[in-house]
């Protein structure tokens, strides 16, 4: 179920989706006339927002129902249209400006992906995974999984999976389509950012069983926490590691950024802080600490479609005040304002799972050897693999960067164990993924807790809920996992 799209026919058809990945370099405009700006995780983007990748830059965006569109370095991207037609379709128009992105599209037959490049549009259909190429006039689209394409004039010129079709706005008329597709450094990124997804957003049982699958930023509550049942309000999630760490509160570190259309919007700069922070309440229990109440997102209904700028806090410990959005400027600009510490690597809380280093799996070795880019290794007389060959590697980013020897992040805390995978040389191990599969989830019968009610309208939280609580107080993680502390491993 598109999750904002539906409340937002009633704003103008004003669409909101996020920025759900950054790594190295990555800027954004956000459609107010003021620029680019440092980017944020967890961003909001509306129509007119721009993501910008550096040298050493990766970005992801997703889309309410789990589609994304992924960029790797030196890529510029606008999102031209987010909006819900008159006959309903959800409407998914970007414009790549220059570099590499990728397009996944996941479900939703009423979405629309188009994509705009050197003047030229290119349909991805649904469940289908396209990569685009582009620099200066000349556009390079290789099928991965299902089918895009090309608008050309009053034609519709099919691309197939396994086809790369090549094209060059200085001859409208012209295109190659040939057999084959070229892998590429960066494709192992897509595929672990892909991976992840789909592991914890749709065939993780032990989670998916909460919700409705295909919500976006549901994968990340599955890798970085889970949920439990509280009586008086049903299942709440809590993130791995919160109820260990004293002092800790949902709004310690993070970005208010001004969002057209919505003032200044909390942006999180947890990789899990999407849907705890747009919609439900935050709360806090003695013993429990600080968890997350959805509302009805995991009842029958489906995913609630009441986006917010941010959720409150409800009922937090003694003493502590709810965060307030910085005033809006009248005139001027609106630069977001930084809480908390951020750096290059995501936020993390001691006890729960590392965030997995998806930029490590990018070869380096691969890139030895490339030519420059060169205007006239497009041309649309050439045809065949070698000419193919030829455009992709001309095509291909520099400044990709290298693995650290760690398929884990290093946390942000000196005293937390990272478990590292390597081979016997020392080099990444390549044959598995950066990130732990879930592990089959573990029940206990629910333990006594006194019943909160929120002060917000309606009944309690997911009042009448009868899912049992997860073992060991429904706040670690089920036995089996890694040694990391990622999915499946106790939180120390």
């Amino acid at each position: 179920m598109a999750i904002a799209a539906i409340s937002a026919r009633a704003t103008s058809h004003v669409r909101i989706v996020r920025l759900s990945y950054e790594d190295g370099n990555v800027q954004m405009s956000r459609a107010a006339g003021q620029g680019l700006e440092r980017a944020i995780l967890n961003s909001p983007i509306v129509e007119g927002s721009s993501v910008v990748t550096g040298t050493d830059g990766l970005a992801e965006v997703e889309f309410e129902n789990n589609s994304t569109v992924r960029l790797g370095q030196s890529t510029d991207l606008k999102f031209r249209q987010l909006l819900i037609n008159d006959a309903g379709e959800l409407i998914n128009e970007v414009e790549l400006v220059r570099g590499a992105m990728y397009f996944d599209t996941r479900f939703g037959k009423n979405n629309i992906y188009r994509v705009i490049a050197a003047d030229r549009t290119f349909v991805v259909s649904r469940k289908s995974q396209a990569r685009f190429l582009m620099n200066g006039d000349q556009v390079e689209v290789a099928v991965l999984n299902g089918e895009a394409q090309l608008v050309n004039n009053a034609e519709i010129v099919k691309i197939k999976k396994n086809d790369t079709l090549s094209t060059d706005a200085g001859n409208p008329a012209g295109f190659t389509i040939a057999k084959g597709v070229d892998n590429l450094p960066i494709d192992r990124w897509n595929n672990e950012r892909a991976a992840y997804q789909t592991v914890y957003a749709y065939n993780n049982a032990g989670y998916g069983s909460f919700g409705v699958p295909g919500g976006y930023g549901f994968q990340d509550l599955g890798y970085y926490g889970g949920f439990m049942f509280l009586p008086g309000y049903g299942m709440v999630w809590q993130p791995y590691g919160a109820s260990n760490w004293l002092g800790w509160n949902p709004y310690l570190c993070g970005a208010w950024a001004f969002t057209p259309g919505f003032g200044y919007v909390w942006a999180s700069a947890y990789p899990w802080g999407w849907l705890p922070y747009h919609y439900g309440a935050w709360g806090f229990s003695p013993g429990v600490g600080w968890f997350w109440a959805p509302g009805n997102t995991m009842g029958k209904g489906g995913i609630v479609t009441n986006w917010q700028p941010t959720a409150p806090v409800v009922k937090g410990p003694p003493g502590f005040t709810a965060p307030a959005p910085p005033t809006v400027p009248t005139n001027g600009p609106r630069p977001s304002v930084m809480v908390g510490r951020i750096g290059r690597t995501p936020a993390y809380i001691p006890g729960g799972p590392v965030p997995p280093d998806f930029a490590s799996v990018i070869d380096n070795s691969k890139l030895a050897g490339l030519t420059a880019p060169n205007s006239g290794a497009m041309g649309g007389g050439g045809s065949g693999a070698s000419a193919r060959n030829s455009r992709a590697t001309n095509m291909r980013g520099a400044g990709v960067p290298g693995a650290n020897g760690s398929t884990f992040a290093t946390p942000n805390s000196a005293s937390s164990t990272v478990s590292v995978n390597q081979s016997a040389s020392g080099a990444n191990n390549r044959s598995g993924h950066v990130f732990v599969t879930p592990a089959a989830p573990t029940w206990s019968s629910q333990s006594s807790m006194a019943p909160w009610t929120p002060t917000v309208g309606g009944p309690p939280l997911g009042q009448g809920s009868t899912a049992p609580m997860r073992s060991s107080g429904g706040v670690s993680h089920a036995s089996g996992g890694g040694a990391h502390g990622g999915a499946g491993g106790s939180p120390k």
